[in-house]
This record gives structure tokens, C-alpha cells and sequence, in this order.
């Protein structure tokens, strides 16, 4: 485990194949990589590590967050970023500074960029990418969220059960394909949780 907020191995692997009594078959293999160590997880007093070869995957789950997990699903294979998509997007990386963080979240959802739903009781905007990722937001050259992908959420039921009342989301005006960012009307909870 890491010994400060943010550390780092390298390795170097050396690959030898020989069979006894033969000849060399292959020359050995050799290749270096690194694993990153943080404690900057979004479990409370945790910290792992991730091999740089491995993609990892995060998931949202629709059934616990409802809207805002149909909101990213929407935003990966609807728009042309695919952000985060595996096998077909670009890898999101994480922000270890939360100025930066904040930042990002200005233009798209800063208090004067955007305007709550009233139909929607805790209207919250929802941002993707996340503004905790370099590919959010500012960073992203992203200067007003009017210029992102705009969707809504959709209440489909009315169980009582904050992810399956509010399940989807749908666009609002013309959607070019290319908009660097989605921002959703999303209610509070669901957009909260999934962070």
C-alpha cells in the first residue's frame, strides 16, 4: 500500500522460454510497467493500487441510480466522446486536485449556468465526464454548459423508489453528437450517490 497520498512502482518483467536440451527458442521478452498507489478513493479511509495495463471499469449501476446511470450510458453511446466506454472509449483519468475539480464543474454547472427544473423536486445538474477527471469540464474546453448535450430525467413509475420512478432520461433539443459533455437534469440522490 502506498506510503503518501500518491505513489508509484515500477516493475521490469524479463520472459525466458527455454526447453531442456534445446536450443534457445525465443529471445527473452522483457517490458517495464508501473503501478499507482492513491489513497484518494471515494470509500472513506481506503487506498489501492491499479496496474497500468488494466483498464478498470466502473460501474453505475441503473437500478441504484436510476437517471444518472442512464444519463452516462446515454452520453457513452450516443455522443461521439464514448467516454470511459470499454473497448471502444477513451479511459477516463482521475483529478487528484479538487481545485482543478472544481474548475470543471463552473462552466457546466455553476450557479449561474444553470437553471433547475421545477418540475423535477431536487433538480441537481449532472455532469459526464465526471468533473473529478481531466476530461471533464474546463479541462475538456468546455467554457459554458449550454454547449454540452442537454438531457432530462424521465419519471417512468411512480413506486416510491427514487431509481425506479426516475429510470431514464431523454434529450432536450437537437442533439449534434460531437458536444464534448452531457448535463442532466438528474434529481439530487441519484446524482449524489453515484459520485
Amino acid at each position: 500500500m502506498p506510503a503518501a497520498a500518491y505513489d508509484y512502482l515500477d516493475l521490469d518483467y524479463t520472459l525466458d522460454l527455454d526447453a531442456a536440451g534445446s536450443p534457445e527458442i525465443t529471445p527473452p521478452a522483457t517490458w517495464a510497467s508501473r503501478i499507482c498507489c492513491d489513497d484518494e478513493l471515494s470509500v472513506a479511509n481506503t487506498s489501492d493500487c491499479a496496474a497500468n495495463w488494466v483498464m478498470p471499469t466502473f460501474n453505475v449501476s441503473r437500478a441504484q441510480y436510476g437517471s444518472s446511470a442512464d444519463m452516462i450510458d446515454w452520453a457513452q453511446t450516443d455522443l461521439s466522446g464514448r467516454w470511459g466506454l470499454r473497448n471502444s472509449g477513451q479511459p477516463l483519468h482521475r483529478l487528484h486536485n479538487t481545485r482543478d475539480s472544481a474548475a470543471n464543474r463552473q462552466p457546466i454547472c455553476g450557479a449561474t449556468r444553470f437553471t433547475a427544473d421545477p418540475a423535477i423536486t431536487e433538480d441537481t445538474c449532472d455532469e459526464f465526464p465526471f468533473t473529478g477527471t481531466y476530461e471533464g469540464g474546463a479541462l475538456n474546453g468546455v467554457a459554458d454548459g449550454r454547449n454540452c448535450a442537454q438531457v432530462t430525467s424521465v419519471r417512468k413509475n411512480t413506486t416510491g423508489g427514487l431509481a425506479s420512478d426516475w429510470q431514464t432520461v431523454t434529450p432536450i433539443g437537437t442533439v449534434a453528437e460531437t458536444e464534448k459533455c452531457v448535463r442532466g437534469h438528474i434529481r439530487g440522490p441519484l446524482n449524489s450517490d453515484g459520485q
